[in-house]
């Protein structure tokens, strides 16, 4: 219910917050934020480090200009180092545009330093010379061979008065011992953000056992009016019952400003709230639905305020066929029932469908989306009522198999399967419609489609229909077979791993050359359709081809002896070398072969050559014989 899990978690961190500050107005608290990569995780669609920042920006925003707060976070610069540990915000009186300008940058990355990242906290708040009050947010668990509670205990012997509260936050299923340990060993609280009514019951021990100070000797105050309650009743529409859970209120004693800043409770509309006699503006939210209105409180009286929000609940659900069960897979946006210019339509929410949204009354477009499948329709929420809608998706399973042979297994690993529209465009090309490894089955809208899939080099194709409300399997045969070619100098040779191997069509085309279909270092396995082909091994100057054959479901290997040595000249490395053929043609002029400098072994085919070496005027000229298989030296002195 993410309409409702950020204003709880809001009122826990906001209750931490106002309960460490409330009696102390210069006491200083660090706020540990946790940006691991986990924070990408998802709560209903939403990541969850967004839901963070929404939460941080409602609490700074009521305590902007009023508390002395810093922030400290982990894991958002790099990954898997323990050390990425930084105080983003040092402590100061919060100013929320700028803390939030500095939160909002954050990208989870790496890993989750709770331990060190408390005692960062801890030291620089000066935990030995004054009051310390940490609180942390985090989704994970120490990750980085340290135990928060040890150093819970730790710091509670040595610190002045030092208090850590905790905030799991989407923990369920996870031992959390050490994170509740951390908290019980300083005082503090460990509170679960885990669902709406575990977070409104948390909330509600922490305000009710937050820790007080005992002020230092006053004057005798000024005799102030008697304490009055003020019960809010918030409801869906007149006549209808009060709500008891998931309301949001502020209750500001500046009626005609109306400013927030000055609210004198943000809570729930449970208990009665003790206020001076006055005139009041109250603001009450739930979901979309807001409510506003202005009463005034009596002294010496049980004063009753009704804030009507003319709201309604709405519930949405989507099945994949007409009478089939909903799929609580599908995710459900709400957005405004008119288009825009555009033709599209401003999103006002989102969430699972096992939400029940709380809208203000109107007309709605209500949209379910379940992988590519998506279907819409005008709903109406009326005040007071709940309503609920039926999504029909009209959408299908299809499970694609590829196979390298008939019969085969399905390969998950270096597959891949392109879904198109059946129909081709005018240039004989298909839209796609999504692509992926073929592991899991694919969610499309009933209908006939073209489905390709890709193993290595092989690419094969062929007509689906997917059915609404069924699992369509089709078995693809790329006809594929793997091909691994081994490159040595001379027969019994060692392997020359930096040879590159390019393959190509065996037939020639019209001018000679072959087409090229691939290339890859020689340690490299070529998955291929099968039929025929011509590989090229080439290492420096050396280079040789062959055929050879693929078979589908089968692996071809094949050595190829390029026959060749090398040749390694030792010399200034301002010397230039270069390298002709031995034999003189007719017009007493030599081949070149190549040219290098002089320090780096280079691939030759075996026989003679006639060498040049030149720095500047120094010229060395001299016969090499290069040796299948062996390594010649040349020494030159220029």
């Amino acid at each position: 219910m993410k309409d409702l899990f950020i204003p709880i978690i809001c009122s826990i961190v906001l209750a931490l917050f106002t309960c460490v500050s409330a009696h102390a107005e210069e006491e200083e608290i660090m706020v540990i934020l946790d940006a691991s990569g986990s924070m990408w995780g998802r709560i209903d669609e939403q990541p969850k480090i967004e839901i963070a920042r929404d939460v941080m920006s409602k609490v700074l925003k009521d305590l902007d200009g009023k508390a002395n707060i810093g922030v400290i976070t982990y894991g958002h610069r790099k990954k898997g180092q323990c050390s990425d540990i930084e105080a983003i915000i040092p402590v100061g009186k919060v100013d929320h545009d700028r803390y939030m300008s500095v939160i909002n940058k954050l990208s989870p990355k790496g890993k989750t330093p709770i331990t060190d990242a408390v005692l960062m906290g801890a030291e620089t708040l000066k935990y030995t010379e004054q009051k310390a009050t940490v609180v942390l947010i985090s989704d994970g668990l120490e990750t980085c061979e340290a135990d928060p509670c040890t150093l819970a205990k730790a710091l509670e012997s040595k610190g002045i008065d030092f208090t850590a509260h905790v905030i799991g936050f989407d923990l369920k299923g996870k031992d959390t011992t050490s994170l509740q340990c951390l908290a019980e060993e300083t005082g503090g609280k460990y509170l679960s953000a885990e669902n709406a009514d575990e977070l409104g019951d948390a909330v509600g021990t922490v305000v009710a056992e937050a820790p007080t100070e005992t002020p230092a000797p006053q004057p005798d105050p000024e005799p102030e009016p008697v304490p009055t309650t003020l019960k809010v009743d918030v409801l869906l529409s007149e006549g209808s019952e009060p709500l008891e859970r998931g309301v949001y209120i502020y209750v500001i004693p500046d009626a005609e400003n109306k400013n927030k800043s000055k609210a004198v409770k943000a809570g729930s509309p449970n208990n009665p709230i003790k206020l001076k006699s006055g005139k009041y503006y109250i603001e009450a939210s739930i979901g979309k639905a807001f409510g506003s209105i202005e009463t005034e409180v009596k002294a010496d009286a049980e004063n009753r305020a009704t804030v009507v929000l003319n709201a309604g609940f709405l519930s949405v659900k989507a099945a994949e066929k007409e009478g089939g069960e909903p799929n609580t897979k599908a995710y459900i946006y709400i957005d405004e029932a008119n288009t825009n210019i555009d033709g599209g339509r401003k999103n006002i929410t989102g969430a699972n469908q096992r939400h029940v949204f709380v809208l203000p009354a109107g007309k709605y477009h209500a949209r379910a989306k379940l992988g590519k499948a998506t279907v819409g329709q005008e709903v109406e929420v009326i005040a007071g009522e709940q309503t609920d809608a039926l999504l029909v998706l009209q959408s299908g399973l299809l499970q694609v198999n590829a196979l390298n042979e008939e019969g085969g297994e399905p390969q998950t690993s270096g597959a891949y399967a392109y879904i198109f529209e059946a129909e081709q465009k005018a240039d004989g090309k298909r839209q796609q419609v999504t692509g992926a490894n073929p592991r899991n089955p694919f969610t499309l809208p009933a209908g006939k489609y073209y489905v390709e899939v890709k193993i290595g080099n092989a690419r094969v194709g062929q007509e689906v229909e997917v059915i609404a409300g069924q699992l369509t399997t089709v078995d693809i045969v790329a006809s594929v077979g793997v091909f691994q070619a081994t490159v040595v100098p001379t027969e019994g040779g060692k392997p020359l791993d930096k040879a590159y191997i390019t393959i190509f069509e065996k037939e020639k085309q019209l001018d000679g050359s072959r087409k090229r279909i691939t290339g890859a270092n020689v340690r490299q396995v070529f998955k291929l359709p099968a039929g025929e082909y011509f590989a090229v091994a080439k290492i420096d100057t050396v280079q040789l081809g062959q055929d050879f054959s693929v078979s589908a479901g089968k692996r071809t290997e094949m050595t190829l002896n390029v026959n060749a040595g090398a040749l390694l000249v030792e010399a200034s490395k301002r010397v230039y070398v270069t390298l002709y053929a031995s034999e003189k043609n007719l017009d007493g002029t030599r081949d070149r072969v190549t040219g290098f400098r002089p320090g780096k072994a280079v691939m030759l085919t075996a026989g003679k050559y006639f060498m040049e070496a030149k720095l500047g005027d120094n010229l060395i000229e001299k016969e090499v014989e290069i040796k299948a298989g062996k390594l010649n030296e040349q020494q030159l002195d220029l």
